[in-house]
């Protein structure tokens, strides 16, 4: 039962979190997009899995990651855009043999090409540096290329990304290789997560 209680307030507590920040940043957001056509891209954080291609070949193999609080802009007019994440973590090996480190600069520059109803596609540019594990790895760096299409909630002033696709070419730390991969955004899992404990804890027990 306590646990029980511990997911509902924590789910009450961010629904609450969620609702002030929006709040907070209507009006400014409202101003900002009138006087210069741009809308703010906002997400708790993303899970993303995917995989690089050739299996094996150069380090390629499976690929986790979960990003915490992307913010970003995006021209109305153009579909010119970019998010930001102060903190990602990764996770990414073959085999069995997986590495897991972190980064505090993730940046997405992207143009919709597509961009209707809360379907969008176009292409992409991600960014990813500034990777540490024990210690800063200068030298490490993750740039991905390619074509991304997905869903998203769009109202007058904010972007709700909720799915993504995306393919390309990925270069890490020097070494080139194929890429797909997806995410979805950690509102409606989280939500889904909460939910679900509520409604299905029978017993102690989480079905």
């Amino acid at each position: 039962m306590k646990f029980k209680a511990f997911r509902r307030f924590c789910f009450f507590a961010m629904f609450a979190v969620g609702a002030s920040a929006n709040a907070w940043s209507q009006r400014a957001v409202a101003e900002a997009r009138e006087a210069y056509g741009f809308s703010v891209n906002f997400s708790l954080g993303s899970l993303g899995v995917g995989g690089l291609f050739p299996f094996g070949v150069d380090g390629a193999g499976l690929e986790a990651s979960v990003s915490v609080l992307d913010i970003g802009v995006e021209h109305n007019q153009t579909n010119l855009g970019f998010t930001f994440s102060p903190f990602s973590v990764f996770s990414r090996g073959h085999g069995g043999d997986f590495e897991d480190f972190f980064s505090v600069f993730n940046l997405n520059l992207y143009w919709n090409a597509l961009s209707h109803r809360g379907v969008f596609f176009g292409p992409f540019v991600s960014i990813g540096y500034m990777f540490f594990d024990e210690a800063f790895r200068w030298d490490r760096h993750a740039i991905t290329a390619g074509l991304r299409g997905g869903f998203r909630m769009e109202t007058d002033r904010v972007n709700l990304h909720f799915f993504s696709v995306e393919t390309g070419f990925r270069l890490v730390d020097g070494t080139s290789n194929f890429f797909v991969g997806a995410k979805i955004d950690l509102l409606p899992l989280l939500a889904s997560w909460f939910f679900r404990g509520s409604w299905w804890i029978q017993d102690g027990h989480l079905w």
